[in-house]
């Protein structure tokens, strides 16, 4: 029995030893490897250093270097693999061979992007040569509308590039996949260990996308420049300040003609005047019915769909009827913040016939100078009415345009950023007539589209129906309160509002500026298809409950008046979803400032300050 036992035990203790002796192996290989770990992270540094510095020639060379040190840290990991074939140790060991191709193909990606980008260098505010400045092979564009034209007529050779970076891109994520990282501890000496890991497979994973709706977009963007034919854009301003489903109160509207790169504003008009000119008796929107008593459409009321293609398909079709006016090929949407941000960077301007317009702040208002003087040039009464006078946007985009194309080289990357973080943010908003524009538009983001998903989703939609142009004194905030029991998830919204402001003397007769009046506001909550409404409070009349855009829709109607707070609740259960990670996406309204959202899953709080749309995973 003894020797039975004996046969047993001494196999086992061989396997025990050979595993722990294989386990200190594996750990004196790993200490090895750590002045490599250290080389990598300190160039890795370096060349994010570079970046920040924008200096193209430094991240040039540091993405050389960090290439010749991922090759050496291969050569000698190879020395060991082995490893990998020893049960436990050897999942390790692939993983670490996984993560080192993942870093070949990501710095060769990054190599590429930076041979691609050098010609634009100077536009994104990247110097590339020892002074400074950047080179490129032709002769140095010397105004931002010159650098644009050399884009426009130059930027669809950099796609075969683009689809090199994406190739690898997709070839690192595939490595960074194999890697389980729930084998990884939370953290080794008080240092986080799996959660970087997660954060590194996720910053791949969010640029390989971010990649992949880019790539169509520059390839398009020569074409949207005018390049090779010309282009004509409407420009429709929307008052954020009186705040409706696609971002504001359609106000003016001017057009634009691009010429291989080379903007030449046109005509401009106030939306009141396209109104004049259409004279097609169209049922209104019920909500423009009940709370502003139109029985006909005005097309100044048509955006009452938060789908800005399905409000713009709706105006088109209507617009397209109208004689005399351009046929644009698309219909781009910005608001009061648009302007704002872009005289930030190229300062106050004046517009002849019109005065002057800035960033700074206007006591009169506490809000920017440029939207007090919209606002008293559109809407003070007056004993006469100057003919078109909300057609301001035509002179000052021209000015605008103007001042910011002249600009110094140091401002061309700002307003770059301002245009992209417009878009991200609603303030700038596409609408194509052709299809592949307008999807491409759409995979970008830049549509205002309201989208699908299959996890939990919110959007809340407010319509400024008759109270003036209140919502530039508004703040919100919003709780979610989710609550999940016995397989059902039981939702809570409250969206609070505060206007602390004193209200204006709205009375015509008294000839007064009226910005601040009572706030009359229809508001919608988009939310998972087949949510059951439980309760609402707050609001002035009977809820409604639809289905649109593959959402069930609650509908409600408050008002509330200056230097007041209120609070509109909505509680609701919702359907079966696949829950097993809770995901939450999130669409901001357009035409709306960050609004924090205040989430409270299952007793734990989050903090979430919505300035863009955002998905959410809850554990």
């Amino acid at each position: 029995m003894k020797k039975k036992a004996l046969y047993l035990i001494i196999p086992l203790l061989i396997i025990v030893l050979l595993l722990a002796g294989f386990g200190l192996y594996g750990y004196i290989v790993a200490k090895s490897f750590m002045p490599n770990l250290s080389i990598l992270q300190q160039t890795t540094n370096e060349l994010k250093e570079a970046f920040q510095k924008q200096d193209l020639i430094l991240a040039k060379a540091k993405t050389t270097q960090l290439a010749k040190e991922v090759d050496d840290f291969n050569n000698k990991y190879q020395k060991h693999a082995w490893i990998s074939f020893i049960p436990l140790i050897g999942n390790y060991t692939k993983d670490g061979q996984s993560a080192l191709n993942a870093s070949k193909y990501l710095v060769k990606s990054l190599d590429t992007l930076i041979v691609s980008v050098e010609p634009y260098a100077d536009l994104l505010g990247f110097a590339t040569s020892a002074t400074g400045e950047a080179k490129t092979k032709s002769p140095q564009p010397q105004t931002i509308e010159d650098r644009i034209v050399f884009m426009a007529q130059t930027l669809d050779k950099i796609s075969p590039d683009l689809d090199k970076v994406a190739i690898d891109m997709e070839e690192a994520q595939k490595e960074l996949n194999k890697i389980n990282v729930n084998r990884y501890p939370e953290s080794i000496r008080g240092k986080a260990v799996r959660s970087k890991i997660v954060s590194v497979k996720s910053a791949v994973s969010e640029s390989a996308s971010l990649l992949s709706q880019a790539k169509p977009l520059i390839k398009l963007l020569p074409e949207l420049l005018g390049n090779p034919n010309a282009k004509t854009y409407m420009i429709l301003f929307q008052n954020d300040a009186e705040l409706r489903p696609t971002g504001g109160f359609m106000t003016a509207y001017a057009f634009l003609k691009v010429t291989k790169g080379r903007i030449e504003p046109l005509a401009s008009y106030d939306i009141y005047d396209l109104d004049s000119r259409f004279n097609k008796k169209v049922p209104a929107h019920p909500a423009i019915k009940k709370y502003l008593n139109e029985t006909y459409l005005n097309l100044r009321n048509i955006n009452m769909s938060p789908d800005y293609k399905v409000s713009m398909d709706e105006f088109y079709k209507y617009y397209r009827d109208i004689p005399g006016l351009p046929k644009p090929d698309g219909i781009i949407a910005i608001d009061t913040r648009f302007p704002v941000e872009i005289l930030k960077v190229i300062g106050p301007i004046g517009v002849g016939g019109w005065g002057n317009f800035g960033p700074q702040n206007d006591p009169r208002c506490d809000c920017p100078q440029v939207v007090y003087a919209l606002e008293e040039i559109a809407d003070r009464p007056g004993s006469t009415i100057r003919a078109g006078r909300k057609a301001v946007l035509g002179p000052l985009m021209h000015s605008m345009m103007a001042n910011a194309m002249g600009s110094p080289k140091h401002t061309w990357p700002k307003l770059l950023n301002v245009v992209l973080n417009s878009i991200k943010e609603k303030h700038l908003i596409f609408y194509f007539l052709e299809d592949n524009s307008q999807k491409i538009a759409e995979d970008f983001n830049a549509a205002g589209r309201i989208r699908d998903y299959s996890g939990d989703y919110l959007h809340i939609n407010d319509a400024n129906l008759g109270g003036a142009k209140t919502d530039m004194f508004l703040s919100r905030e919003v709780e979610q309160e989710i609550v999940s029991e016995n397989g059902v998830v039981t939702k809570t919204v409250s969206i609070s509002y505060n206007n602390p402001r004193k209200g204006d003397n709205c009375n015509l007769e008294a000839g007064a500026l009226c910005l601040n009046g009572v706030y009359r506001d229809y508001i919608r909550l988009y939310v998972p298809k087949g949510s059951k409404l439980l309760s609402v409070v707050g609001s002035e009349v009977k809820e409604q409950v639809s289905e649109e855009f593959n959402k069930t829709v609650f509908e409600a109607f408050f008002t509330m008046r200056p230097q007041s707070q209120s609070k509109i609740v909505f509680k609701y259960e919702l359907p079966a979803l696949e829950l097993s990670t809770y995901k939450l996406l999130i669409q901001k309204q357009p035409g709306l400032p960050s609004i924090k959202h205040n989430i409270l899953f299952n007793g734990n709080q989050i903090t979430v300050d919505l300035l863009e749309d955002k998905e959410i995973v809850l554990n």
